[in-house]
């Protein structure tokens, strides 16, 4: 690459660092296998729920057992509201556990693809031998005398 001139407006090009990674491995998906990684855990919304629920049934649980509540009818409703948010929370958050299984499970299935030795490896240069490379090959060809 030939020198920058100091009157050039561009700026200079980043410093790219390279580091190498050990081994890198390739898994191929279906359309519908790459649509339900996408949308993510099915039970999402019922963790989402869960964790707004039960927070809030052990707060009201709280000013129960803390709170003097004169009017019976105030201390039945804290009670309703409190038995409706924990048993509720509890299902949401049942449900969230059963359903990631199966998120998980697509998960092991596509890892599970890939074969305990690999059968088709290749060696990829790194950007330093390339440009090496590169430059020896350059070289060669300035020094190889016209052909006429």
């Amino acid at each position: 690459m030939p020198p920058r001139k100091a009157s050039d407006p561009r700026p200079a090009p980043p410093i790219v660092l390279y580091a190498p990674l050990g081994q890198l491995k390739v898994y191929e998906l279906s359309e519908a296998e790459f649509e339900r990684l996408a949308e993510g855990p099915a039970g999402q919304l019922h963790l989402n729920f869960a964790l707004a629920m039960l927070p809030t049934a052990l707060s009201i649980l709280i000013t129960l057992q803390t709170a003097t509540i004169e009017s019976n009818r105030v201390y039945t409703s804290y009670l309703v509201a409190f038995w409706l948010l924990l048993v509720q929370g509890m299902i949401s958050l049942f449900r969230w556990w059963f359903s990631n299984r199966s998120h998980q499970k697509l998960i092991d299935e596509i890892r599970d693809r890939m074969p305990k030795r690999s059968v088709l490896a290749e060696q990829i240069p790194s950007p330093q031998a390339m440009i090496e490379r590169t430059a020896t090959s350059s070289s060669d060809a300035r020094e190889l005398p016209p052909t006429d």
